[in-house]
């Protein structure tokens, strides 16, 4: 029932009451308990009593219509001030919602933008990981091609062995030639000289070609020891060379994991930050959520009290400043089943008019936010003297 509606209802019955009250006043008053032989003077006197009571009852009536009228301003004033701090509140949780909801959009645009990099990071070692391999693959082919090499100094070095070989052929052959010689010496003084001759050219012949040999030996000699050296040289380069990659590839390793690591730190540190402050936009939300259902459960207390407080009835004799504690029992829809003063004011007749009054209010104002329902209701009961 709206309060309008109430304040109506019980105007109304307030009237009804009155009137009958002046009507029963008028029927008493014009029973005429003269005795006989009384002036008739006197039965006009109560006529005039009976005027000024409707005067003070059509004032007292302005009254009442006036205080209803005040009364019920100020349950509208106060009820559209409730009304402006609930649409704040939910203006704010709002604003909080909407910044919760920025900062969830940020951190999974930082989470995307981690995943680049770390994405960017693998595609740039799987880069330097297929340049490492075509580096191992082009010293694969110089090592190809020094052996190509050695191989085609050991087939110098044999034919050097074989032109060795034909060389000490020779000079078994000129050896023979001399035994011929001396054996023609001995044979014939007369080719003595011819045979000296012949040897003398032979033996220059023989140490020209020896020299030759032993210079061609030399320097397949010394070219096979600067081949050696080369290799030697070369495979030392390329053994220095490897271990300088190596090296340098342990020290990229290194260096990609510390960053890894510190990017990794870096990103639990953002991470713990922003769940830490999560948590305390959380916490704010929830203290504000908690604050606005306190205000509308005492909103809504509020709401009943006034509806009680509407259809309460003082009774007669009651002093003011009297209060008590109402348990009231409801149902969904806010028909009330049970009502109980669970502390009592003093006064069992103050006490029975605020009983009735909260079953006269039945069925009781509904909570805007449906889960301030309760079942089982306790408020202090003190009428607006």
């Amino acid at each position: 029932m709206k309060p309008r509606e109430l304040i109506d209802r019980f105007t109304a019955t307030t009237l009804a009451i009155i009137v009958h009250v002046v009507a029963l006043g008028l029927i008493v008053l014009s029973l005429d308990y003269s005795t006989p032989g009384t002036p008739h003077r006197s039965q006009a006197e109560p006529m005039k009593a009976v005027v000024v009571d409707e005067s003070q009852v059509a004032e007292e009536l302005e009254q009442i219509k006036k205080r209803e009228e005040k009364k019920r301003k100020e349950e509208e004033k106060r009820a559209r001030s409730l009304e402006r701090d609930a649409d704040k509140a939910r203006q704010q949780r709002r604003e909080e919602e909407k910044r919760l909801n920025e900062l969830q959009r940020r951190l999974a645009e930082e989470k995307r933008q981690h995943d680049l990099s770390a994405r960017k990071q693998r595609e740039e070692a799987a880069k330097a990981l297929a340049e490492v391999k075509q580096q191992r693959a082009r010293e694969l082919e110089e090592l190809k091609k020094l052996k190509r090499a050695e191989s085609d100094m050991e087939q110098r070095r044999l034919a050097d062995e074989a032109a060795l070989a034909v060389l000490a052929a020779q000079n078994q052959a000129l050896a023979e030639e001399k035994r011929k010689i001396e054996e023609a010496r001995q044979h014939a003084d007369a080719e003595r000289k011819r045979v000296e001759e012949q040897a003398r050219r032979a033996t220059a012949a023989r140490e020209a070609e020896e020299k030759r040999l032993a210079a061609v030996a030399a320097a397949a000699a010394a070219k096979a020891a600067e081949e050696t050296r080369k290799r030697a040289e070369a495979e030392k380069k390329r053994q220095a060379e490897e271990q300088r990659k190596k090296a340098e590839a342990a020290k990229r390793k290194v260096e990609e994991e510390r960053k890894r690591a510190e990017a990794e730190q870096r990103r639990k540190q953002e991470e713990a930050a922003l769940r830490e402050q999560l948590a305390v936009e959380q916490a704010q939300l929830d203290a504000q959520s908690a604050r606005l259902r306190d205000t509308l459960l005492a909103e809504y207390i509020g709401q009943i009290q006034a509806t009680v407080n509407r259809n309460w009835i003082r009774p007669t004799g009651a002093a003011k400043g009297l209060k008590c504690t109402v348990k009231v029992t409801q149902i969904p829809g806010g028909e009330v089943v049970r009502v109980v003063i669970t502390k009592g004011s003093g006064n069992v007749a103050f006490d029975r008019s605020v009983e009735n009054a909260v079953l006269r209010s039945s069925p009781l104002p509904q909570p805007k936010d449906p889960s301030l329902f309760t079942r089982d209701l306790i408020f202090e009961f003190e009428p607006e003297d």
